[in-house]
């Protein structure tokens, strides 16, 4: 019989972020490729769920039932190739975000590189993030994922392994073949998507024609193999980075500003990395955190008159040329009717820190009151969106998202990457009638957002969550086209199953 403690260690395996609780037959940490192709020979048609850090939202890693394989232990740093213009490196997928950023910091000479991604988890795998294609608050300047991404060893659900390379593998119009490591050819034709046009977007499988290969298993939420190494490519840290919090009276201001430092962004004299929103509803709860003596506690109060927040970071080699962003910033912050000496300013690391201690503050506070509830309530989940429109529809999906929380009479926190038209709108339901109006209401939104031009996911992916907002976004006949596309890589239909596809 297990203790209490190797029982609580071991349902921990059984969730992710999201709160959503599953079960398994068995749990494995392979620590080498050899362990993960053991795995499948010895158990060749058991269904297995991958999990890297279960830092997801969507419960991808959350197993319903089968074996769980945890990556976790696949922590190594496999090669490294610095250059003065940033170089590569090659991790397995358990090693973590955090743990990557202080390596390249201790370890890159003449210049410090840099992994560009920015989700809001340091405590995020690698090979986590590639699955859904993680970006965060960098996306901005930066982009997702993805477009470091230079090459992937993967295992088959039989035990085989494929090897793809950035700019060797590409598809004929929609076909496609891959050679595996031992000849095998894997050959099939890509569904015909039309995938949204903006600027993050992680639902279902990525889909062009004349497509590098590499890119249909970066976002593919583990379906499609295990991965077993990353190489990823570096770039030069910049000498310095400056920031800074720029409080506004109402969101209709912050809307106008938003569009003036996308404008101002277009040019290299403007080098915006970040810039992310917060509503009126998460620097409220914010500061009842802060009051209450649970977060921020060496940072200054967070104002009372504020409406809502714009957080901004710049980075160059420049000194001078940050001095004057600031200046172009304080400027269009007070013609949008906030007040620069009001604002929160850092042209240090130390300050800096502090900063981003605000920005990540806030879903960790989401997390906690849902925490709480499920004290009571456990069959809640966090609901959380991840959608995304494009340019010209930010103030349509504000009013679209506000008149929703106001007539639900939901509590709510509305905070992101509002640079790429993608915040996350936050439901707190306290009660299982609000949980399931606030799952239709999405439903509705993401419905309405499809219609826009926008995605139903834009850096989460779908998982097991919301397998239903992707038939918002997609016909019946596109998905199957994309499960017949799974088939050619895992013909059992293995792999984790229920992300992405319904079973």
């Amino acid at each position: 019989m297990k203790s209490t403690s190797e029982q609580s260690l071991l349902n921990s395996y059984l969730q992710d972020e999201s709160r959503k609780t599953g079960s398994s037959d068995r749990i494995f940490f392979p620590e080498t490729e050899a362990d993960v192709i053991s795995i499948f020979q010895q158990n060749p048609d058991t269904p297995v769920t991958l999990q890297g850090a279960r830092t997801g939202l969507t419960a991808g890693c959350v197993p319903e039932g089968g074996l769980t394989v945890n990556l976790e232990r696949m922590n190594r740093i496999l090669d490294f190739q610095p250059s003065e213009t940033g170089g590569s490196i090659t991790v397995q997928p358990g090693i973590l975000l955090q743990t990557l950023r202080q390596y390249l910091e201790q370890n890159s000479t003449p210049r410090t590189l840099f992994f560009p991604p920015d989700p809001t988890e340091a405590t995020a795998s690698l090979g986590g993030m590639v699955s859904c294609n993680s970006s965060g608050a960098r996306s901005f300047r930066y982009g997702a994922v993805r477009e470091y991404v230079t090459a992937l060893d993967m295992i088959l659900p039989d035990g085989d392994k494929l090897r793809v390379t950035r700019g060797e593998f590409f598809a004929d119009d929609l076909r496609f073949c891959l050679h595996t490591c031992s000849g095998r050819l894997i050959s099939g034709t890509l569904p015909n998507l039309r995938m949204p046009q903006v600027k993050k977007h992680t639902a279902g499988y990525y889909i062009r024609p004349n497509m590098d290969l590499i890119d249909l298993f970066i976002g593919a939420e583990g379906t499609l193999g295990v991965i077993t190494s990353i190489q990823l490519c570096l770039l030069p840290q910049k000498k310095y980075r400056w920031g800074a919090v720029l409080f506004l009276p109402e969101e209709t201001c912050a809307l106008s500003l938003v569009q003036v430092l996308r404008r101002l962004s277009d040019s290299v004299r403007f080098p915006l990395d970040a810039l992310e929103f917060f509503g009126r509803d998460a620097l409220n709860l914010l500061r009842y955190a802060q009051i209450s003596g649970q977060i921020l506690q060496d940072m200054e109060r967070i104002r009372e008159d504020a409406g809502c927040a714009l957080y901004i970071e710049f980075t160059s080699d420049d000194r001078a040329l940050l001095m004057d962003a600031f200046r172009q910033s304080g400027e269009a912050l007070s013609a949008a009717g906030g007040d620069p000496a009001r604002s929160w300013a850092a042209i240090n690391a130390f300050h800096i820190r502090r900063l981003r201690e605000f920005r990540h503050a806030a879903p960790e506070c989401v997390n906690t009151k849902i925490r709480e509830i499920k004290k009571t309530l456990p069959q809640i989940t966090k609901l959380g969106t991840d959608l995304s429109v494009p340019d010209s529809r930010l103030e349509a999906v504000f009013s679209l998202y506000r008149q929703g929380i106001r007539e639900g009479g939901f509590e709510s926190a509305i905070f992101g990457h509002i640079g790429n038209n993608h915040v996350h709108v936050n439901l707190i339901p306290h009660d299982i009638d609000q949980y399931a109006r606030g799952k239709a209401m999405f439903s509705c939104w993401a419905e309405k957002i499809v219609k826009m031009g926008g995605t139903v996911s834009a850096e989460h992916g779908i998982g097991k969550l919301k397998t239903g907002l992707l038939k918002q976004l997609y016909s019946a006949e596109q998905i199957d086209a994309m499960r017949q596309l799974k088939r050619c890589f895992d013909p059992k239909m293995r792999l984790n199953r229920g992300n992405i596809f319904e079973v």
